[in-house]
């Protein structure tokens, strides 16, 4: 019965390992899956931010890793003297990490976003849209109506990324060609349309804008009567 018993107990030592390992390799893998989402979000801006800068968006400075950094060292070193998932659990310090990993991805998020955002507005083609600027237009004209054709796929195409960071180096191409191709559409204006407000569509239709100069009370009064005079803002250059 002693023997009997010895051989229960080694049965029920053994088990009770193997479960207790299940459950560390179970918690363990779950802590690795979280950083692992967390981990990929870092690389994903950070070469987002390397693109942007490559492609010539001037961008702010970057979100303050320093702490991050330290965090993640100081976790790191821990585990490694005791890699058990207890110890990333003890003094929250799990619950720090993953806040601060959070906090940095969704800060450097908005960074990258306002700019990409600032820029867009400022340095892209910032003509109005196609329905808008058929309004000046003499579509009889084959020359006009091609041009439209065209006008309004690129525009299209540019609108996209209003509100849309590019992922890659393509899409941020795609986003050059597109306002350098629109700012060159060439469109014959119509003559009920006066010479003052022509040449401020000339000039809003390129990259580098309409001056103050040619905002004159007669181009002010024609959009304002045409209802476009919402579609335009003053920005520094």
């Amino acid at each position: 019965m002693l023997d009997e018993a010895k051989v229960a107990h080694g049965r029920l030592v053994k088990a009770y390992a193997a479960s207790s390992n299940v459950a560390e390799a179970t918690e363990l893998a779950k802590r690795k899956n979280e950083l692992s989402a967390l981990a990929t979000k870092v690389q994903s801006l950070a070469n987002r931010r390397t693109m942007l800068r490559q492609g010539n968006v001037p961008l702010s400075l970057a979100t303050d890793v320093d702490k991050v950094k330290k965090l993640c060292a100081m976790t790191l070193d821990r585990f490694v003297e005791s890699p058990k998932s207890s110890t990333l659990t003890d003094s929250k310090r799990w619950v720090k990490l993953e806040k601060a990993l959070t906090e940095f991805n969704a800060s450097e998020d908005a960074v990258q976003r306002q700019d990409w955002y600032g820029y867009y507005f400022s340095r892209l083609f910032g003509g109005v849209s196609p329905e808008q600027r058929q309004q000046t237009l003499l579509t009889t004209l084959p020359q006009n109506s091609e041009a439209l054709r065209i006008y309004k796929r690129l525009y299209t195409q540019l609108s996209q990324y209003r509100n849309l960071v590019p992922a890659n180096a393509l899409e941020l191409d795609e986003v050059h060609n597109c306002s350098r191709q629109l700012t060159e559409i060439l469109f014959v204006e119509n003559d009920d349309v006066p010479i003052s407000v022509r040449e401020f569509f000339s000039a809003t239709s390129t990259g580098s804008g309409a001056s103050l100069e040619l905002l004159t009370p007669e181009v002010v009064g024609w959009l304002r009567t045409n209802n476009m005079l919402n579609n335009y803002a003053v920005r520094a250059r």
